[in-house]
């Protein structure tokens, strides 16, 4: 309701972007995040100098109205209510079995061999002796993973079935680190409130009752695309149907990892992201097909508007594609009342409407590169630039000439366009994905036409496939064609180490303060419009040049990052040296933990190269994330405790060490070295193990780093047997920080062990909710006996610990506050 009051208020030009803005500040400013408000609120302030925006009343309202539609989303939610109740009756989110009874939505593969499941639930039950039986106020959408089911298994249900689930539940759970994806708000974007797991296909029932066929239209409508795709594609096609599911539909999940890095890259990731490159294409398709047929305009325009919505609704969701349907719905919807909307009108309003109706959705970083590549767009190119290959040259000109001078104007036109979408985006990609990526500029010019091209090709394949069979198959061979000229082409330009690198990520008010500076460039005259464009250029400048040059402040700091059940300690010496000890890792998923979860945190806290990365054992919680971080920060060297030599994994990561130049080390016991400043001590392995036999535990790298009168012991996952073994070779272990071994696990960190180490703090890296209970009771107990103060990174969140060698370690938790969580 107040979206729409503010949609009347709004009149042509550059107010509505105005008031946009203004509302979405009022928006943010209702869920009370931590956010630096002056930097939130400055930009606002800055597009005052645009001598139309310097009425208040431009500003006011909209705030208030955003801020009432933040208030009146919060008071409306059901779940904070939901959960407080279910606390009440013995829940614990991701242990407790919840009995869920709902609509099958969605069902995805993944690509380690399991599904992801969206359910609308209408009831929840909490078993027990007096089992707990909740009906929410609306109903609540769950997305839970499962295993596939085998050949023995029951039927499996089918989007639109009425289902009874067994699973363990719990609000998303972001990584806990300076930099995290949110997860918690992209789901909640979405309208997803819980996640949760089943332990077997089994545990899902389907249940009486008449299937909703409407429901399930918009999973049957993406499974028939892909279906068709593959059957012209027929067997062994893994690049050309996963890339025209992701360009049709959104269907991004089975794009190879190489494939997508490549685009990303040469920055043309976007062209798989659903937005109005796909939209324009859909509809210029249609208004040709419909130009075909003896209709009005006005019936034209109202089809052409039918075709968006249908489109959007059979597409996967996001901010981006939800811009671009609003835009052109508003766009047609006037021309069907004879009314002109302008761009900087349309983007305004459906801002406004996406925010007002889910203001999740102001947080996700879709969302805002699809906003700022548009306003860029809209407020930095001069209309009619891009047609000015349109142009023909004065004279009696030859053909040749006349194609020649085409030719150019369209490139020119093109590199006006390309760059602008990347000056307007550049801050925002580096907040969020901490990359700058030059090249985009030429690399739109062959990626945006091959897209387009891919994507008439796909929608030809759908039409005809159904048909003629080989006809699809023929077109199916141009578009793979295509898309292996796109993939060679996008790794030719990006391998330039200048084409594509990363950055430190820029602080929220430089960000937002580039996204005015945009607003003035376009809005502004004079001296002005200079200011802008001289400041966006020093905020690029700056953001490329942040963290290349080595820094140093005297402390030893030890930063245990939260990656879930793993571990992986940042260790920063006093004269700027860097070791990371294990990169995390998930031993049954193929998410990449050091891609996703360790390399953003390292950036975050300043880092662009380490100098050392020590894996301490062969098991996937501590070395999964490996290889990526040898890719990304390139170290010196890679140390490694005592691993198998037949492991693959063990054997890519010295692969890719020695590709980029890194020393790959085997520190053994008694070895010791000065480093940065502080002196380090390795306890394990012993000299002369085998390399042989599985991994194990004991394993593990076992260093201790002294500075001044203070010191931590990293312990890895060491257990009993090799503690015993430390203390009867009477090895120096006494230090006032301990990484608590294993996890916490009742097999590692005895009573003996503990009594000689001493120490004031502990810090367990450990996984909420994890199947093996850690960390232990009985280990908890010891600790606290020994009026040790342990912190947990599944309760914590990411903690740094500092010392200057004389005081004693100052603790700070690092956790980002991830304010995106409305």
């Amino acid at each position: 309701m107040a979206s729409a009051r503010l949609h009347q208020q709004c009149s042509s030009g550059p107010t509505s972007l105005a008031r946009a803005a203004a509302f979405a500040a009022g928006t943010v400013l209702s869920f009370q995040v931590p956010l630096p408000w002056p930097a939130v609120l400055a930009p606002v302030a800055v597009l005052s100098v645009i001598p139309s925006f310097r009425r208040v009343r431009f500003f006011l309202l909209p705030f208030l109205l955003g801020a009432a539609a933040g208030v009146g989303h919060r008071l409306a939610d059901p779940l904070p209510e939901m959960l407080r109740v279910w606390t009440e009756h013995g829940f614990r989110p991701g242990v407790t079995p919840i009995e869920i009874v709902g609509r099958l939505l969605d069902a995805d593969d993944l690509s380690d061999g399991r599904l992801s499941l969206t359910v609308r639930a209408a009831t929840f039950e909490i078993p027990g002796r007096l089992p707990f039986l909740c009906r929410p106020a609306r109903p609540i959408l769950v997305r839970i993973t499962t295993p596939a089911p085998g050949p023995a298994d029951p039927r499996f249900p089918r989007s639109g079935d009425l289902v009874r689930i067994s699973a363990r539940l719990g609000p998303p759970r972001t990584f806990r680190n300076p930099g995290a994806f949110d997860y918690s708000s992209y789901l909640r974007a979405r309208a997803i409130d819980l996640v949760g797991t089943t332990k077997s296909p089994r545990l899902l029932q389907v249940l009486g009752g008449n299937r909703d066929e409407v429901a399930a239209l918009p999973s049957m409508a993406r499974d028939s695309i892909v279906s068709t795709l593959s059957r012209a594609a027929q067997d062994g096609d893994d690049r050309t149907v996963p890339f025209l599911a992701a360009l049709l539909i959104g269907e991004r999940d089975d794009l190879s990892p190489e494939f997508q890095d490549r685009l990303i890259r040469a920055g043309v990731y976007h062209i798989v992201a659903l937005s109005g490159f796909n939209v324009a294409l859909i509809l210029g398709l249609a208004a040709i097909a419909l130009r075909l047929l003896p209709l009005s305009p006005r019936t034209r325009r109202v089809l052409l508007a039918l075709c968006v919505l249908l489109y959007w609704g059979a597409v996967r969701a996001s901010g981006s594609i939800a811009r671009a349907a609003l835009m052109s719905l508003l766009s047609l919807g006037g021309a069907v009342q004879g009314r002109r909307v302008r761009g900087r009108d349309a983007i305004g309003t459906a801002s406004v409407l996406i925010i007002g109706w889910n203001p999740a959705w102001i947080f996700d970083p879709g969302f805002q590169l699809s906003v700022a590549a548009t306003l860029g767009l809209l407020l930095l190119v001069a209309p009619g630039s891009a047609g000015a290959g349109n142009v023909r040259p004065p004279g009696g000109r030859g053909r040749l000439r006349v194609g020649m001078s085409a030719s150019i104007g369209w490139i020119v036109a093109s590199l006006k366009v390309s760059a602008a979408a990347l000056l307007s985006t550049a801050l925002v990609s580096a907040r969020h994905f901490q990359t700058l990526t030059p090249i985009a500029v030429l690399a739109n010019l062959f990626a945006v036409p091959l897209a387009a091209l891919l994507l008439v090709v796909g929608l030809l394949v759908c039409a005809i496939e159904p048909l003629c069979h080989p006809a699809a198959i023929e077109l199916m061979n141009v578009a793979r064609s295509l898309v292996f000229l796109l993939e060679r082409t996008t790794s030719i330009v990006s391998a330039p180490a200048w084409c594509s690198f990363f950055v430190l990520p820029p602080p929220v008010w430089l960000v937002l303060m580039g996204q005015a500076a945009i607003a003035v460039a376009g809005h502004g005259g004079g001296w002005i419009r200079r200011a802008a464009w001289l400041f966006l250029a020093v905020a690029i400048a700056l953001t490329a040049l942040a963290g290349r040059a080595p820094a140093s402040n005297g402390r030893l700091e030890v930063v245990a990052l939260d990656v879930g059940q793993g571990d992986a300690i940042l260790v920063r010496f006093p004269e700027g040296p860097t070791m990371l000890i294990d990169a995390g890792g998930f031993a049954r998923s193929q998410f990449d933990v050091g891609s996703k979860v360790v390399a953003p945190a390292l950036r975050s806290l300043g880092l662009l190269r380490i100098d050392i990365l020590a894996i301490t054992h062969a098991h996937r919680d501590h070395l999964g994330g490996a290889a990526a971080i040898v890719r990304s920060f390139s170290p010196g060297a890679v140390w490694f405790g005592r691993m198998p030599l037949d492991d693959p994994a063990v054997q890519a990561i010295e692969r890719v060490a020695k590709e980029g130049g890194g020393a790959v080390v085997f520190p053994r016991r008694g070895a010791r070295i000065v480093l940065g400043g502080a002196r380090v001590d390795v306890l394990n392995p012993g000299r002369g193990v085998d390399g042989t036999g599985p991994a194990t535990n004991d394993d593990s790298l076992v260093l201790r780093v002294s500075f001044g009168g203070h010191g931590v012991l990293l312990t890895g996952d060491l257990e009993a047997t090799l503690e015993t073994i430390l203390l009867g070779e009477r090895r120096e272990l006494g230090a006032d920080l301990l990484k608590v071994g294993h996890h916490g696990s009742r097999t590692s960190t005895t009573g003996p062990f503990l009594r000689a180490v001493g120490p004031r703090l502990g810090v367990i890296s450990v996984g909420a909710t994890n199947p093996w209970g850690h960390p232990d009771a009985e280990v908890l107990g010891r600790l606290q006996e020994a009026g040790v103060e342990v912190y947990r990174t599944d309760r914590d969140g990411a903690v740094r610990f500092t010392t200057d060698g004389s005081s004693d370690w100052l603790v700070e938790r690092l956790d980002s506050g991830n304010p995106g969580s409305p």
